[in-house]
């Protein structure tokens, strides 16, 4: 077998297909093409491969390999949760955005005021906790945060990378990545610091529920940098959802490891440190479509 290039393919590796073909294939397979030119830009621009996801629901076995669509399914059917799917990853990330930042700035701010502005390299400063391999996580996130400090190329980290002076607290969280910044929040040892930090975003629960809470915010995050299906999507880490978020959106239909119960608590910390309605902007957006907000909330397993 060749490839367009006059290659030979492994009969192993699946050859590429034009767009052409990708939609007699999706023809074939039984579906009703309502707007084809739709169609075509979508895979041009979009990749059949992350479309695919979302024919998912929509076919009759995918599990098990029979990708047929189920009849009377239109184009439609699944374009139409892309594309919300694209405008609520927009504004997921400006809620996460908004917890990250008021986050690092708190942290810094009372970590600093609590006397340790200089000692976040210290490997006292965290716990002597292990992970499933018996390797000492912190070691790790000294060595990542460390990485980051070195990387580094804003101004005030030169200076102080150029004069040899300690870099501040102030300074140095804002070198991390969410991710490394919510593992030193999870591993961190001055507990009055994170209690009075988690309280002040409306958390208040124990210090291990809390830092899975800000992980599972860092994952929806980097879903969403990602471009990555939230439709329908079986969440491999999910917020623990407290009984103040509930009490806080009690109406809001949430399935466990469903998108729905981390943007429950997305919502819950962006309506803590701001109050400015941010909750409307994502329920406004998923409620519009019935389909779609079933989707959010409630996962499918197609494996």
């Amino acid at each position: 077998m060749l490839n367009p290039g006059g290659s030979s393919i492994p009969d192993a590796m699946k050859p590429s297909k034009t767009i052409d073909q990708l939609v007699m294939l999706m023809c074939d397979r039984g579906l009703t093409i309502t707007d084809e030119e739709r169609l075509r830009r979508t895979l041009y621009d979009c990749n059949y491969y992350r479309l695919s996801g979302y024919f998912r629901a929509f076919q009759k076995d995918p599990a098990h390999g029979d990708n047929d669509f189920r009849p009377g399914v239109k184009d439609t059917d699944f374009l139409t949760p892309y594309t919300m799917d694209e405008r609520l990853r927009s504004v997921i990330l400006k809620g996460t955005a908004r917890v990250e930042l008021t986050l690092r700035s708190r942290f810094a701010y009372l970590s600093a005021n609590a006397g340790h502005a200089y000692d976040y390299l210290d490997p006292d400063s965290y716990v002597d906790a292990r992970n499933r391999s018996g390797l000492v996580m912190r070691d790790g996130l000294l060595d990542r945060m460390r990485k980051w400090m070195n990387m580094s190329n804003e101004v005030c980290i030169r200076h102080y990378r150029r004069t040899g002076r300690p870099v501040p607290i102030w300074a140095a969280v804002e070198t991390f990545p969410f991710d490394t910044f919510s593992r030193m929040l999870s591993l961190y040892a001055d507990t009055d610091t994170l209690k009075e930090l988690y309280r002040s975003v409306g958390i208040r629960t124990n210090h291990r529920t809390a830092s899975e809470i800000i992980h599972a915010m860092v994952y929806l995050r980097n879903l969403c940098s990602h471009h990555s299906r939230l439709w329908h999507r079986e969440m491999v880490i999910s917020p623990p959802v407290t009984r103040d978020m509930r009490t806080a959106f009690p109406m809001f239909e949430h399935e466990e490891k469903s998108v729905a119960s981390s943007l429950l608590a997305l919502m819950y910390l962006v309506e803590r440190i701001d109050g400015n309605g941010y909750s409307g902007e994502i329920t406004g957006l998923i409620e519009s479509t019935t389909d779609y907000s079933y989707g959010i909330s409630h996962p499918l397993h197609w494996e």
